[in-house]
């Protein structure tokens, strides 16, 4: 598919995402709320370790958004696939500016931060039977922009493993624009899906430069 191709195919994507509700906006906003359930967490945990009441210039409550309310009063109905988009660079760029905030006025608060990012995977356990299921729950967790978007894709899937890829970094610019690492990003991002998906047998493994795949853990292989 050429490139002008692709355009409006995304925008096609878009303009169908914009016209009424339905499951997949659900299904956006439900990893939405999940971002706003760690991001609360890392507040609580900040709390917990009397770190920074205001780490830059920003008080640690104010990065939180506890409440969610109904996706029906959470968006613009009539520009549906805008205001989603808009709600996921506001929680992106929240989640970002936290982090690069603690770890600027101390670098050894990444390790607590990792323990509570595998906490929180830990309470959101993933249950699978194959490699397919272990990312399809993975993908019901994860934020990669919309699905127009098409950051993830995939390149192998087989009773043994699914391969895929990450084809556009929609998480880097939030962190740079911080002043952080996009590697912290991805340090936790991988925490986070390998406690979630812990209880299945399965793990995720980075291929480098984008790719990764998701297979049985290495201890649990005959």
């Amino acid at each position: 598919m050429n490139a002008d191709a692709f355009s409006d195919k995304q925008q096609l994507e878009r303009n169908t995402m914009s016209a009424t509700l339905g499951p997949i906006h659900y299904w956006m906003y439900d990893k939405i709320r999940l971002r706003e359930e760690l991001i609360a967490s890392l507040v609580d945990l900040a709390k917990r370790r009397n770190y920074d009441e205001d780490p830059d210039g920003f008080p640690l409550e104010s990065y939180a958004r506890r409440e969610l309310p109904p996706i029906e009063k959470a968006l613009d109905l009539s520009q549906i696939h805008a205001s989603l988009s808009g709600q996921i660079d506001g929680v992106e760029r929240r989640y970002a500016k936290l982090i690069t905030s603690l770890l600027r006025q101390d670098p050894a608060r990444l390790a607590s931060i990792r323990e509570c990012v595998r906490a929180f995977g830990s309470a959101h356990p993933v249950s699978a039977v194959n490699p397919t299921m272990a990312f399809q729950g993975m993908n019901d967790v994860l934020l990669d922009g919309m699905p127009c978007d098409h950051a993830i894709q995939i390149r192998e899937q087989s009773e043994d493993q699914v391969s895929f890829s990450l084809v556009e970094d929609l998480h880097g610019p939030f962190w740079e624009e911080e002043g952080g690492d996009r590697d912290i990003f991805y340090l936790l991002r991988g925490e986070l899906v390998n406690a979630m998906l812990a209880v299945s047998g399965y793990r995720l493994y980075s291929d480098g430069d984008g790719s990764y795949h998701i297979a049985q853990a290495a201890s649990l292989r005959s």
